[in-house]
């Protein structure tokens, strides 16, 4: 599919499930759109690599350029407090400084606003490192099918990054947070990412949610470019020795939908929905792979590429098999053609989700999705414990109309694993510093119920979720504790 029919289709998706801008305050809906224009104008043609994706230079407006309409109803949280409002929850206390720190992530002593050293932040330490700037770049796939999701994902740690400017910065410096809409395809990844090392010079590229990330592990390891909080859809991410995804790898979702399945909604046997490509096929193997030690059969998959009109014949090719519930190792929109397709057959089994943590999934489904599960590998993002409370606000302060979902979390993540690893690295940045910095975060508590180890990001031994289930007016709740997957 071209790139102007993924617009376009994105575009009829967004009326198709109700959706508006994401999320930001009209002056930055403004700007994005302007950038939007500029983009589209300066690419007609298809991008090949080295191509910038976000006008003239390929990236857009740094965060302190693109987030604006402050709301002046919400009242951020101090720097100095934990995203556990003074509790040992989170990467706000990961680091105080260029002194010890837990090697877990955390850290009973709350961290400072870390102000720059009386003699000075040591200047251009390294490859993206000004006296009073940070270079990090970012990929999204703004222009594909996901785009409602990609955007306030990408709003999310321009968030963050804003949050942290807004308190002084680090050590005297300021993130200089620069993203490019890749479009989904692979020659935009490429350019995009060519464009951040070659001609922008980024310290690190950072949150990110895009496909085509399975190709970009050979330019990492050439420029030495560490890459935390990619998107985690391919199990190219969690091989390479740059980069760290904070989101759970497709395995780790297939195991766990898999142990819910067998051991709470004690099913027999079971259909899988799957996408083709990216995090599906891995989801769907670890599915197998449990099934027998969970309890169950697999006994009926069927397939889908990312752009569908419809899931009619997959929903026959399940339905045929009669399992008692369908496991969906599929995208969120895919996953909503799916059950509305059934709903047209009048086929209804036991639905349960791995990549639907997101109030758009049930709303957009239809009445079919009730009682639908869903995982989750962070906390409920409507949930009131104290880092969810501080990112929801935070977030909501820079982007008051913002909508939350899995995806956006991670991006949150990954911004706040980066502050915490600079800050630990201390005043004199270096890649090498960064990068030994965050893989002293063994136990990294992310605020939010899931725990990474960034010492080895393949580890799936701190692997965990919690479950949800859409109730008859196609709202989520919460319906199991956090539980881990069978080994």
């Amino acid at each position: 599919m071209t790139t102007s029919r993924r617009r376009l289709f994105a575009l009829v998706l967004l009326v198709f499930l109700g959706g508006a801008a994401c999320g930001a305050s009209p002056s930055v809906e403004r700007q994005v759109a302007a950038r939007d224009a500029a983009t589209r104008a300066g690419a007609a043609g298809a991008l090949t690599p080295g191509a910038a994706s976000s006008g003239s230079s390929g990236l857009a407006p740094s965060v302190s350029g693109s987030v604006g309409g402050l709301s002046s109803a919400t009242t951020l949280p101090p720097v100095s407090g934990s995203p556990g409002g003074g509790v040992s929850t989170g990467p706000a206390t990961a680091s105080a400084g260029p002194g010890p720190a837990s090697s877990s992530g955390s850290s009973s002593a709350a961290a400072t606003a870390a102000p720059a050293p009386s003699g000075g932040n040591g200047g251009a330490t390294d490859t993206g490192v000004s006296a009073t700037s940070i270079k990090i770049g970012g990929t999204f796939f703004n222009g594909s099918y996901l785009d409602q999701f990609s955007q306030v994902a990408e709003q999310s740690a321009k968030a963050y990054f804003q949050y942290i400017n807004d308190q002084g910065g680090i050590y005297g410096r300021t993130i200089n947070y620069q993203t490019c809409d890749t479009s989904a395809t692979a020659t935009g990844t490429q350019g995009c990412l060519k464009n951040f090392g070659d001609q922008a010079k980024v310290f690190i590229m950072g949150p990110s949610l895009d496909f085509n990330l399975d190709t970009v592990q050979p330019y990492l390891a050439q420029h030495q470019l560490p890459w935390v909080g990619s998107s985690a859809l391919y199990g190219a991410e969690f091989q390479s020795p740059w980069m760290f995804p904070t989101q759970l790898r497709g395995t780790d979702v297939g195991a766990l939908i898999a142990t819910y399945a067998g051991q709470t909604l004690h099913v027999k046997t079971v259909g899988v929905s799957y996408l083709n490509e990216v995090a599906g096929p891995e989801c769907t193997q670890r599915v197998k792979d449990v099934a027998a030690k969970a309890g169950f059969q697999v006994v009926v998959t069927a397939s889908n590429a990312e752009i569908e009109t419809g899931l009619d014949n997959q929903v026959s090719q399940i339905q045929a098999a009669h399992p008692d519930a369908v496991l969906f190792c599929n995208d969120p929109i895919n996953t909503i053609k799916f059950i509305q397709a059934a709903q047209r057959k009048a086929y209804k089994a036991t639905w349960v989700g791995g990549f639907v943590a997101a109030d758009v999934v049930p709303q957009a489904a239809g009445s079919y999705a009730a009682g639908m599960y869903g995982f989750t590998g962070y906390d409920f993002y409507n949930l009131n414990t104290p880092g969810l409370q501080q990112y929801r606000q935070i977030t909501s302060y820079y982007y008051p109309n913002i909508f939350h979902h899995f995806y956006e979390q991670a991006t949150y993540v990954g911004a706040e694993v980066i502050v915490a690893a600079i800050r630990k690295a201390g005043p004199n940045l270096t890649r090498q510093s960064f990068l030994a910095a965050l893989r002293s975060f063994t136990d990294y508590d992310t605020g939010m119920g899931l725990h990474i180890n960034f010492a080895n990001i393949a580890s799936s031994q701190t692997s965990s979720g919690m479950m949800l289930q859409a109730d008859n007016n196609l709202k989520w709740h919460v319906v199991s504790g956090r539980f881990s997957a069978l080994a």
